[in-house]
C-alpha cells in the first residue's frame, strides 16, 4: 500500500492541478474583492457574559471553501483571535457542510455563501469585547488559492445586529445524537485502521457519509469507507501519525454523518 500525503500537500497538488490545467484564470488571482467577501457580524449578548457573532462569507458563483475538517482536497479554516481583548473563549459552531469530489480527492465545505456562527465568552460579562480576528481560508474554482482577512469589532451588551441570520445559521449545525460508537483499532502496513459502528436511522436525503475527526491536529484521517446496513453503519478510516509519539485518543473522536439536507454527529468512542 502506498502512503498517501498528508493534507497539506494533497491540498496544494490540487491547487497546483489547478494552475497548470486552466493557466488563463491565473488573472483571478489579481483581485479577490471579484470572488469573495467577509464581513463579521456582530450578534448579541446574553447572560453571563456570553455572546454571539458571525462571520459571514459570500463568494462567486462556482467558487468554494471549507469546512473545520476540509478533506484531503480542501485547505483548513484558520481563526487567529490573538490582541482580542475582555474574551476567554471562542467557539465556532459550524454549519451542515456539503461533500465536493475534484482531482480524485474528496473535500468537505461550502460553495455560493456561508455564515459561521461563533459562541465568545466576555471575562467581564458587562464589558465590551474588543474582537480582532485574523482569518486565513482556502478558495477554489478553477484555481485554488489562500486568502487572509482581518477583521475588527467592538461587541457590547447592547449588541442586537444580524441576531436573525446567525441564528438561522445555528440552525444548521449538525444535530448531536448519544448513539454508542464501538471503535476498534489495529495497527496497519502504514499506521492504523480504524472502524467506528454505530446504529441509527437513516438520515433524510441523498448521498449518506460521514466524517471522522480526532482532537489531536498531528493525526491525518483518511476519508472514510462509509457502509450502512439497515440502521446499523460502520466508517473504515486510514490513521497517520505525523510523527512518533502523536497520541490516538479515541475519547475525542467526532464522527459526523451527513446527507445533503441534514446531519448528525456523534462524540466519544465507548
Amino acid at each position: 500500500m502506498s502512503r498517501p500525503k498528508p493534507p497539506i500537500l494533497n491540498a496544494a497538488a490540487a491547487a497546483l492541478l489547478c494552475l497548470a490545467a486552466h493557466p488563463g484564470h491565473a488573472q483571478f488571482l489579481t483581485d479577490m474583492d471579484d470572488v469573495i467577501h467577509v464581513e463579521l457580524l456582530e450578534g448579541w449578548r446574553e447572560a453571563a457574559g456570553m455572546h454571539y457573532a458571525g462571520i459571514k462569507i459570500e463568494l462567486a458563483p462556482g467558487w468554494k471553501t471549507y469546512w473545520r475538517a476540509p478533506g484531503d482536497g480542501g485547505l483548513p479554516t484558520i481563526v487567529d483571535w490573538e490582541g482580542s481583548e475582555n474574551l476567554s473563549d471562542v467557539e465556532i459552531l459550524w454549519p451542515r457542510p456539503q461533500v465536493f469530489h475534484a482531482f480524485g480527492m474528496r473535500s468537505v465545505g461550502y460553495d455560493d455563501e456561508v455564515l459561521l456562527p461563533m459562541h465568545l465568552e466576555a471575562e467581564d460579562a458587562d464589558a465590551a469585547i474588543n474582537a480582532r480576528i485574523n482569518l486565513t481560508m482556502g478558495i477554489c474554482k478553477e484555481v485554488c488559492v489562500p486568502v487572509s482577512f482581518s477583521l475588527n469589532a467592538v461587541l457590547t451588551s447592547e449588541s442586537s445586529v444580524a441576531a436573525t441570520p446567525i441564528r438561522t445559521a445555528l440552525s444548521l449545525r449538525p444535530r448531536k445524537v448519544d448513539a454508542p460508537l464501538d471503535c476498534s483499532l489495529q495497527a496497519s502496513a502504514d499506521g492504523y485502521q480504524l472502524t467506528v459502528a454505530t446504529q441509527f436511522a437513516a438520515l433524510a436525503g441523498e448521498e449518506e457519509t460521514s466524517v471522522v475527526e480526532l482532537a489531536s491536529p498531528d493525526i491525518w484521517i483518511s476519508e472514510p469507507d462509509y457502509l450502512r446496513a439497515g440502521d446499523r453503519v460502520t466508517a473504515t478510516v486510514e490513521l497517520r501519525p505525523h510523527h512518533d509519539g502523536a497520541s490516538i485518543d479515541l475519547d475525542t473522536l467526532r464522527m459526523t454523518v451527513l446527507t445533503n439536507q441534514s446531519a448528525i454527529e456523534l462524540l466519544g468512542c465507548d
